[in-house]
């Protein structure tokens, strides 16, 4: 999140760097999946916008739930709701995101993450489902992160899911399954990945989010910027 972060310094290292911020998570309290709590989440989207302006941001991610800081689990809801409540909430709070995005020149996002392994009891854990919401809000300032490591465990069919959604595509994250590790190190053919990727028309960002294994951040960033780059 940016809110403890020295935002003078990240932008002036942008700045002297010559980089963009690729994307960031926006809501800083409240879920998006909890109507009673949307006051909330609507006023960090707010400031999250301000920041990704003086910034520079391509995107800004959305959590829909408020994940625990020691297993990354759900926090649970006071008031639990019902799967089809949490999607019409989140529909409701994306409409009104929506314009606000647009005007600021930044696309929402919205991710799926995976359940099985690093966030029980999320609420949107399948491409299929975000993208459901994604055509009742109807508009390009939100847009689906796809995470391929996170939906290689939900539901596998990487290739597919692209040839299917990719129109809905803002941001697409890379890692390796099992581990979040860099590609080569697991299960996920990146090569083929990303050419059918590239091959869709993509042509947004792609963020390298993962765990190094096989030595240091910048030694994997160099390696993978080497063999993807040309992609």
């Amino acid at each position: 999140n940016w809110d403890n972060k020295d935002i003078p310094a990240v932008k002036a290292a942008l700045r002297d760097n010559g980089l963009k911020l690729a994307a960031f998570q926006g809501d800083s309290g409240g879920r998006m999946v909890d109507r009673n709590e949307h006051g909330q989440f609507l006023d960090g989207v707010k400031k999250g916008l301000d920041i990704a302006r003086e910034l520079g941001a391509v995107n800004m991610f959305l959590m829909s739930d408020v994940l625990q800081a020691d297993d990354r689990s759900v926090k649970p809801m006071d008031n639990p709701v019902s799967d089809a409540e949490k999607a019409e909430n989140s529909v409701k709070m994306l409409e009104t995101i929506a314009p606000l995005a647009e005007k600021a020149g930044v696309t929402a996002l919205i991710e799926p993450l995976n359940t099985s392994v690093d966030h029980a009891g999320y609420s949107l854990c399948h491409t299929a489902l975000a993208v459901d919401m994604l055509k009742k809000v109807g508009s390009p300032g939100v847009r689906l992160l796809y995470d391929a490591y996170h939906m290689q465990i939900m539901e596998g069919n990487v290739i597919a899911t692209i040839r299917r959604f990719n129109e809905y595509f803002g941001h697409f994250h890379v890692a390796d399954v099992p581990g979040r590790h860099e590609p080569g190190t697991g299960e996920l053919n990146y090569p083929n990945i990303l050419k059918e990727l590239k091959a869709s028309g993509y042509s947004r960002l792609v963020g390298f989010e993962l765990d190094p294994l096989q030595g240091t951040s910048s030694e994997i960033m160099r390696k993978m910027l080497a063999d993807y780059g040309g992609l």
